[in-house]
């Protein structure tokens, strides 16, 4: 395609704004393309198209928006590109598929603002940049008595304007949900670089439209998050935790729904016997093979949590567990045993067979779980094809893992309908197409399906509305959540 002249003058542009933090090195851009997918292929001529650019503040982003709106170039936010980042059933949300697509455009990563601005114990409140990995933001919160709920997997590399971007859940969302109910007020920039303050640092707080709750999932289509105020909670003074094998998963479900009874756990993981085989050989853990669940339960004493121990080995094993783990926060075992989750899809990217690997991110009702495993299994024998099985068991929203070979066109067409009927079941039951990774560019069509399913497709003109007042030349993120095309259908 050779040089662009309009990302020429936009490069010398922002090297008046940036000086040395913006980037045409072909290695840069290439290292900012790619996501914890292993969609990872990258044109060869994206030096030539594209620009990688660092701001340190909300003033520089601004000032990067209104030169890209008034060149009309595309801008792509990025925080650390985690797998909270995966829409699309993984086949890519992230700068690599729209690199192929968009003639050029601006990755505008946050890195470097990563300050913590402020902490009120009082309050319950942090104030913090977009580029605050999380496990930084409570690593910090170990000074007080509070800590930041939302537990992404991906939690040391992940970041807060990336998580509040994709609306991310995690681990803990069994007990405390998803980003949209921790975030307190946003700093953004709109697209076309003016700076917008919403929200507030108190829980209640109406402002007309709820602005703050808008920007929570909307995956840098409608603006650039520069600072966030979020939402503290005490933390859990003991947690109690078990991990429990069983040769099926009927009885690990029975097991689930003993604890469950009365009971919010803090964590419900769930991997069926074929991931946890992936796991024990990737980290050598010395456990036997089955359907595992790892599950907290908060205590208010030290007491309490013993109690709750013995419980969890009692109801585990009464349900028929082969293998029973447990620990108390502060003992021995206890961070191992949540390395033991954490590890999931890097185990499944280590011992991949295929090229590539796609994690799906349906949610289902709880009581239709079972059901929707036996579809997924149906599914399976369609095609052929492994459809491996994890996720938060506590909130429904569950990963079916698919490998294939997302160049071959043949086999990518495989994989994208194997996806399509699992998105296509869970709405069956009741569920969702997305839960936490968001829509993405290639989860358009599922997010259609979805809509269509509630008798609600032109809900989706309101959304491409909604983009074009935050975003009138549709710069942001475009091709992500709202197919293009929609701009010139309002």
């Amino acid at each position: 395609m050779g040089r662009d002249g309009v990302i020429d003058r936009v490069y010398d542009e922002l090297r008046s704004i940036l000086g040395r933090r913006v980037s045409r090195d072909p290695v840069d851009i290439g290292l900012h393309a790619v996501d914890a997918s292993s969609y990872y292929f990258i044109p060869r001529d994206v030096a030539d198209r594209y620009i990688l650019a660092l701001p340190q503040d909300v003033e520089e982003v601004s000032e990067i928006v209104k030169v890209c709106y008034m060149y009309n170039v595309a801008i792509i936010p990025q925080g650390s590109s985690t797998d909270i980042s995966m829409g699309g059933g993984a086949l890519s949300m992230t700068a690599t598929a729209q690199i192929y697509t968009l003639e050029r455009g601006i990755i505008l990563h946050t890195g470097k603002m990563d300050k913590v601005n402020e902490i009120s114990e009082v309050d319950r409140i942090a104030v913090v940049d977009p580029g605050l990995r999380i496990d930084a933001l409570n690593e910090k919160l170990l000074e007080t008595d509070l800590f930041f709920p939302v537990d992404p997997a991906s939690a040391r590399a992940a970041t807060v304007g990336g998580a509040i971007a994709t609306g991310a859940g995690g681990l803990r969302g069994a007990k405390y949900g998803t980003m949209r109910d921790w975030v307190l007020g946003l700093e953004f920039v709109d697209g076309v670089g003016r700076i917008h303050r919403v929200g507030c640092r108190t829980v209640k707080c109406r402002q007309g439209y709820d602005i703050t709750r808008i920007m929570v999932g909307s995956e840098g289509t409608l603006g650039v998050i520069t600072k966030a105020v979020l939402k503290l909670w005490p933390r859990p003074p003991h947690i109690a935790r078990i991990m429990a094998v069983f040769r099926g998963f009927e009885e690990l479900y029975s097991f689930f729904l003993k604890v469950r009874k009365g009971r919010v756990p803090l964590v419900a993981e769930y991997m069926e016997d074929r991931v946890a085989e992936k796991v024990i050989r990737n980290t050598g853990m010395n456990i036997p093979v089955g359907h595992t669940i790892i599950l907290d339960l908060e205590a208010d004493s030290k007491d309490e949590a013993d109690r709750f121990v013995s419980m969890l080995g009692d109801f585990a094993r009464s349900s028929g567990s082969i293998y029973v783990a447990t620990a108390m926060s502060g003992e021995e075992g206890f961070e191992e045993i949540y390395r033991f989750r954490r590890s999931m899809f890097p185990s499944y990217v280590r011992l991949k067979k295929r090229k590539h690997v796609v994690a799906e991110d349906i949610a289902v009702p709880i009581s239709k779980i079972p059901e929707f495993i036996y579809r997924i299994r149906e599914i399976e024998r369609k095609y052929g094809r492994e459809i491996e099985l994890g996720g938060h068991l506590g909130d429904g929203n569950l990963h079916p893992h698919i490998e294939g070979d997302l160049e071959d066109p043949k086999d990518r067409s495989i994989v994208i309908s194997i996806a399509r009927d699992i998105v296509v079941e869970a709405l069956k039951l009741g569920g969702t197409s997305s839960s936490e990774h968001g829509i993405g560019s290639m989860k358009l069509e599922l997010l259609l399906i979805e809509l269509r399913n509630r008798n609600s497709e032109h809900t989706l003109e309101l959304m491409a509305g909604i983009k074009r007042v935050f975003d009138p030349k549709w710069i942001l993120n475009p091709g992500r959540v709202i197919p293009y095309e929609a701009r010139n259908k309002i």
